[in-house]
This record gives structure tokens, C-alpha cells and sequence, in this order.
């Protein structure tokens, strides 16, 4: 039997999941303890200092068009994750979260960002469009287009896409998913979202 090329993108796409799972986990568990040894709060870099207890990720359902969800990391650690794989900075991030949603043969990779208000989160939203544009290569791409009922910035190279309402920015990273699949989830997501 032949093997099909999507099917060992998706298995190679869930192993490196498992891996940065496990991996996450245990960098959350040391971190846990470290804060408990020596009392102290992290500060994301507006100053603000939240707790551990990201909430963000709650935000979204646990099964979604027959996919689970799995929390890959949250607070602290989502938020120094995408600090050491982006350029410029990062600033006012209220919560943050990094989830995946996982089954028939496909993945969906979600960032969940919390901004402080609805005028900060669009306005990072252009920055980021700005500075993906200023960094070039496939980033230069970026573009707004329409996703469905919703207009979204989308990075064709590498198929992905971005969005805000109210507060939140949502990235998606979709693996194995056909346009009308990465339409349904966009505007579900979208439709979970507080304003």
C-alpha cells in the first residue's frame, strides 16, 4: 500500500505536537514551582502583572466541528514562546494562549490573544500586518481579504489567517483543511468570541 502524502503530513504534524505538548508541560510545571519557591508574579511587558491562571483559552470550546481542543500553553509561557519566534516587540497583552484542535485528519492551530480593549487589539493587528510587511519574504504577502462572512488578514504562502473582534486577535494555522472547513471554523470562533 502506498503511502498517501497527506496522511504522513498529518502524522508528522501530531508527533510534533505530542512533542511540543510534553515539552510544554514540563516547562509549565517548572515554572509553576519556581513561582511557588519564590513567591513571585511574572509581568508580561506593559507592566501589568497577571496570574498564572490564563483564562483565555476558555474562551473557546472544547469540541469544535467534531475536532478537540488541547491547551498547548497559556500565560506566561505562550507569551515568551512567541516573543522568542517573532520580530519587534510585543506589548499590552492582557492573556494568551496557544490551542489546538485535533481530529478528522486534520489540525487547527489557534493563537488567542487578549488586549486590554478593542482599540489596542486593532491596532496591533495593523502593526503586526505592518511589520510582517516591513520583514519581508512570504510574510510580504499578507494581505486582507474575505474568509466567508469576515474579513481577515491572510498570509498566502503560508496559509494562514488573522482577525479581531472586540478584544481578542485570533491567528489560524490550519493543517489538512479545505477553504470551507477554515471558513465554518473562522466564523464559529468568531460567533464564540464576546464582543
Amino acid at each position: 500500500m502506498k503511502p498517501n502524502p497527506k496522511n504522513i503530513l498529518v502524522f508528522l504534524a501530531v508527533i510534533a505536537l505530542i512533542s511540543l505538548t510534553c515539552g510544554c508541560a514540563q516547562v509549565k510545571q517548572a515554572n509553576s514551582q519556581a513561582n511557588k519557591a519564590n513567591g513571585t508574579a511574572f509581568s508580561f511587558q506593559n507592566g501589568s502583572t497577571p496570574h498564572f491562571n490564563s483564562t483565555v483559552a476558555n474562551l473557546l470550546p472544547d469540541n469544535l466541528m467534531g475536532m478537540h481542543k488541547f491547551v498547548t500553553l497559556k500565560g506566561k509561557p505562550a507569551l515568551e514562546f512567541i516573543k522568542r519566534s517573532h520580530r519587534g516587540p510585543i506589548k499590552y497583552v492582557k492573556d494568551i494562549a496557544l490551542v489546538h484542535y485535533i481530529g478528522n485528519k486534520s489540525i487547527m492551530l489557534v493563537w488567542i490573544t487578549e488586549y486590554p480593549s478593542s482599540k489596542i487589539a486593532k491596532n496591533q493587528t495593523i502593526l503586526m500586518v505592518r511589520g510582517m510587511k516591513k520583514f519581508g519574504s512570504v510574510w510580504s504577502y499578507v494581505n486582507e481579504t474575505r474568509l466567508g462572512n469576515l474579513s481577515v488578514y491572510y498570509v498566502p504562502v503560508k496559509n494562514q489567517y488573522f482577525f479581531c473582534k472586540g478584544k481578542y486577535v485570533i491567528y489560524l494555522m490550519p493543517v489538512n483543511m479545505s477553504k470551507s472547513q477554515i471558513v465554518e471554523f473562522a466564523e464559529k470562533v468568531y460567533e464564540i468570541l464576546p464582543k
